[in-house]
């Protein structure tokens, strides 16, 4: 009967797939297939949304049906158009006021290079802010004109975070968090065990938001010829209507998304064909790049050592064992010249940071250069990762540092007795069970968790002093869970360069000895078009059958739902164990 049941999903598998593949040859090759380009053209592109780090091939979310383009396909498409003598010009849609700031940056990059080449940028928004952030207005000020509807308003009001703190409601439900961080400034465990911020970590996220907000003030100040100070008198004055963000240069025109057609069109003149940006971008028709080849490798999310690898999970981790895969094959390819490792990721684990870092280092010892670039944030494992790269490369407003550890996991002892729960124990070794959410740690418990998290601090404290060249009194200046934006982490000396993927790009071709002026062929690995065979591994590991063997289990989704509540299933044993600690 087992066997059975494993070929029957098999072969519902592999029928899939080919069901699959039949469709996308239909859609390409049939009534819907894309259109030639014409010769003269504007591009629309929608940014209502900005493009994510990487796309996810998440069911729920739709991503793998739609094609979607991540923001680095966006930003090299973009490259690729202002050299593209049949591009005139590019109409943006505005409207994601709380995007990522090295995303925004990355754009603003393409779209000043695009009207370096003489094309028009005309952007229309319905509204301009409203929340705490500004990236919609970021956007749109790199845009030669700027369209508001009239009913919209300006409501950029500046940045903020608000962060909860949990301790006290946790305290009154009888639940505390035991574990450690290394050191003041690393504040993400602060939510769970203060009542409220610390010195050191309001000083450090202050320092932060001042940074990101000088940042904006003085690029739209130049974008829109408004002198700094005045900029922010208009942005604390706000929210005010439309007609007066017009009156105050803050905008160029007033009115509706179709009279900003027409100004397109008129800005066209004998062009009148426009063509969505995923067409440009997606055209098979156009030459392929010949050249030396420059990996391209993705390390974006939370980083951990495997994935769990459900049907319905979204690919929000960047596992170790992934990306160090990928980093190997780069590194022994033939083809490839340099690897450029792109690292969106607030921390994880350490030992999977710690196997990233070593990936490079192996990949720079096979003769690769390896050159980072960061995204919107690379902080605590996601620096680890890079620290070993020959060079790294940061957006001015890309979060970085976070040199420090916390593990922690929550105890519940005290809502026990009051509900009259009680908990035996029976195990073999002094500290077994030593994490565990029953009962608290022993004092000497505490003393080897700080033990083991002054380890893992050495530890990483070494390896960046190591890779940067730090002494002693430096690396204690930049570490201790410090966050940086990029600016102030190159003057800290924990980044090399200021800028997005295509200086990383050029950094590469430097490095691995090849002409700046010679077209480079940009390579992923894994290769992106993947996405099919990733989703058809889940269906198939979901259904119990992976590179160990068939294995017949519950879906994950039932022992995620069941986990949810406290029940994990283990081998003939179904109990409620301790919540394992999270180490950063």
């Amino acid at each position: 009967m087992r066997r059975f049941i494993v070929g029957l999903l098999a072969t519902l598998g592999f029928l899939t797939l080919l069901a699959v593949a039949g469709s996308v040859v239909f859609l390409y090759t049939g009534p819907f297939a894309a259109k030639p380009l014409p010769k003269s053209m504007v591009l629309s592109l929608d940014l209502r949304d900005v493009p994510p780090e990487t796309v996810s091939t998440d069911v729920l979310h739709g991503n793998l049906w739609r094609g979607s383009r991540d923001i680095t396909e966006i930003a090299q498409a973009l490259w690729q158009a202002a050299d593209d003598p049949r591009v005139i010009g590019l109409y943006v849609e505005i409207g994601d006021e709380s995007a990522g700031l090295a995303r925004v940056q990355e754009l603003r990059q393409a779209i000043a290079r695009f009207r370096g080449k003489g094309k028009f940028t005309i952007g229309f928004a319905e509204s301009l802010g409203g929340g705490d952030h500004f990236a919609d207005f970021y956007l749109a000020a790199a845009l030669d004109q700027i369209w508001l509807q009239p009913s919209g308003g300006f409501a950029v009001t500046g940045l903020s975070v608000e962060t909860p703190f949990l301790k006290g409601g946790l305290d009154k439900l009888g639940v505390h968090m035991e574990g450690g961080k290394r050191y003041e400034y690393k504040s993400a465990p602060d939510s769970f065990t203060e009542t409220g911020m610390t010195a050191p970590a309001r000083d450090n996220l202050q320092q932060l938001l001042d940074g990101l907000y000088g940042q904006f003030i003085d690029d739209v100040a130049r974008d829109r010829r408004i002198a700094p100070a005045k900029l922010r008198q208009l942005i604390d004055a706000a929210p005010f209507d439309s007609e007066r963000a017009h009156q105050e240069g803050l905008v160029d025109r007033i009115g509706y998304r179709a009279d900003a057609m027409n100004e397109v069109l008129q800005r066209a003149g004998s062009t009148q064909e426009i063509v969505v940006f995923g067409d440009y971008a997606g055209d098979r028709s156009a030459t392929k790049p010949q050249g030396d080849v420059v990996a391209l490798v993705r390390a974006s999310g939370t980083i951990s050592s495997s994935g769990g690898g459900g049907l319905l999970d979204d690919d929000s981790e960047a596992t170790s064992d992934d990306v160090v895969d990928a980093l190997d094959q780069a590194s022994q390819s033939k083809e490839v010249r340099a690897i450029v490792l792109r690292i969106d990721s607030p921390g994880g684990t350490y030992p999977a940071a710690d196997a990233m870092a070593d990936g490079v280092a192996r990949a720079r010892a096979a003769g690769k250069p390896v050159i980072v670039s960061m995204g919107d944030v690379a902080a605590s494992g996601g620096y680890l990762a890079a620290v070993r790269a020959d060079v790294i490369v940061a957006e001015p407003s890309t979060v970085t540092g976070s040199i420090g550890v916390f593990g922690m996991w929550p105890v519940a002892t005290d809502l026990l007795n009051m509900l009259g729960v009680k908990v035996e124990k029976v195990g073999v070794g002094a500290n077994a069970g030593m994490y565990s959410s029953f009962r608290n740690p022993t004092a000497a418990q505490r003393v080897a968790i700080g033990r083991e998290l002054d380890t893992v601090y050495a530890d990483f404290t070494r390896q960046v002093a190591d890779a940067r060249k730090f002494d002693a009194a430096k690396i204690d200046t930049v570490a201790r869970g410090r966050v940086f934006t990029g600016i102030d982490a190159k003057r800290a000396g924990l980044v090399d360069e200021l800028g997005g993927l295509q200086l990383a790009l050029s950094i590469a071709k430097a490095k691995a000895g090849i002409d700046e002026a010679k077209p480079i062929e940009v390579r992923r690995f894994p290769a992106g078009s993947d996405r099919w065979q990733r989703l058809l591994d889940k269906a198939m590991k979901l259904a119990g059958i992976d590179a160990r063997g068939p294995q017949i289990r519950a879906p994950r989704e039932v022992r995620e739902a069941l986990a949810r509540v406290g029940v994990y299933s283990r081998p003939g044993n179904v109990r409620l164990p301790p919540l394992p600690p999270l180490w950063r």
